[in-house]
């Protein structure tokens, strides 16, 4: 009993320490719930890069139209760009660019490894059950306790972390009408 309330104190203490240095930390059950254009981010991490799971999460539509677009057509809201830039040097690394705004970026130390997410963008997001997008309030985001930091340029921003894990972080930037403007996952290096 003694060494599970001794872990508990360990856990509340790195919370406090986090959210003292401005993280917004939510549950691990709440951050299960973040989706990115409606799908779930754990089933997005769970595809590992796989271009068919991929595709299975965000379909897109093969209208036949091969011929490229010109500057007055509109690109088609679902259609998605593959690259592999670090097929020259070796590195491994997968980006998903779908015309929607959504942009993932997948990494691996090798090749044949499991590829995990290491950037996500996104026009809107989904946090305990409020769905935001670019240019809604911050305020609309009533489902969890948030804390709005202030960087080193005066610029605003949400950092929401999961309890234990502060090295990968989720930025929601905010306009200086707290506005957001900006949907950003990433990994600290």
């Amino acid at each position: 009993m003694v060494i599970l309330s001794i872990g508990l104190t360990t856990q509340a203490q790195l919370v406090q320490e986090a959210t003292d240095l401005g993280y917004t930390v939510v549950t691990e059950n709440i951050y299960n719930t973040i989706k990115f254009e409606g799908i779930l981010f754990t089933d997005i991490k769970a595809t590992n890069g796989d271009i068919d799971q991929m595709a299975n999460l965000f379909p897109v539509e093969d209208n036949g139209n091969t011929r490229p677009t010109t500057g007055l057509q509109l690109a088609q809201p679902n259609t998605v760009t593959i690259e592999e830039p670090g097929a020259i040097t070796g590195d491994v690394y997968r980006d998903f660019k779908y015309h929607n705004g959504l942009e993932v970026t997948f990494f691996g130390e090798n090749q044949g490894d499991d590829l995990e997410v290491i950037d996500l963008k996104s026009d809107n997001i989904t946090i305990n059950g409020v769905t935001l997008q670019i240019g809604d309030p911050i305020t609309d985001l009533t489902s969890i306790n948030y804390i709005i930091k202030t960087g080193t340029i005066n610029n605003q921003f949400i950092n929401i972390v999961k309890e234990g894990e502060y090295a990968v972080s989720l930025s929601l930037d905010l306009d200086s009408n707290n506005n957001i403007v900006k949907i950003h996952y990433f990994e600290i290096p």
